[in-house]
Formats: C-alpha cells, structure tokens, sequence
C-alpha cells in the first residue's frame, strides 16, 4: 500500500480487487485514484468507514461473487487467468499445502489472521 502512491506517479489505483474488505476497505479509499474502483470479493464481518473518502474519489464500490458469474464468463476468466500462468505473467504465492484428509485444518488456515498465500489442497 505504501508504494501505491509512488508506482502510481501520485494518481493512485485505478482499480484495488479486495479480498478482505472489513479489515481493508477504509485504507483502499485512502489509495484509490480519481473515479476508482473498488470491487470486492472477500469480506468476513461488518465494516465500519469514511463515506467522505468516497466522495473524494468519486469512487466505485462494487460487490461481486463468482457464484453469479455465467458460464461464459467463467470460462473465459480461467482461459485468461491459465494463459497468464502459462507465460508466467501471474506468480501466484502458496501459503501452505494440506493433504485432502486435512481440509478441515486448511479450512481453519484460511480463516485465521495468519494466513498468507493460497492454500492448496493435495488430493494425490
């Protein structure tokens, strides 16, 4: 977040995807450019924060839940998204790999405050 600034030469994010909005949103605001968007995708609680810094921006807050993706859009997404692996554009980190007999461990990983990276079940 504290380089935002800078890699944006002071303009700020055009657009910041959330993961983590309750613990997130208010400093996403704070870094959004001019008509920036926020779209989120993870919450786990309520949130609390500045409308003001919304109206700053004159920002977009949009929700979004794949489970209301089409068909059609999804499967473009994961063409998109393994092409960008394939040409190694996307470097995703892996937090921690569970054996499937231990999905409820991997489970309790993801929701801890703990959790960093992606956490991979290995169902081999």
């Amino acid at each position: 977040m504290d380089r935002v600034t800078d890699l944006t030469h002071g303009q700020g994010a055009d657009l910041v995807i959330e993961m983590l909005a309750d613990a997130n949103l208010e400093a996403d605001l704070k870094i959004l450019a001019k008509y920036g968007r926020v779209v989120i995708v993870g919450s786990r609680g309520v949130i609390e924060f500045t409308p003001r810094l919304t109206m700053i921006a004159e920002a977009d807050i949009r929700g979004m839940a794949v489970w209301n993706t089409s068909e059609a859009a999804a499967s473009e997404a994961i063409s998109a998204v393994s092409d960008y692996l394939a040409r190694g554009v996307l470097h995703p980190v892996v937090g921690a790999i569970f054996p499937l007999q231990e999905a409820t461990a991997a489970h309790e990983r993801i929701l801890s405050t703990h959790a960093t990276g992606k956490v991979v079940l290995d169902c081999s």
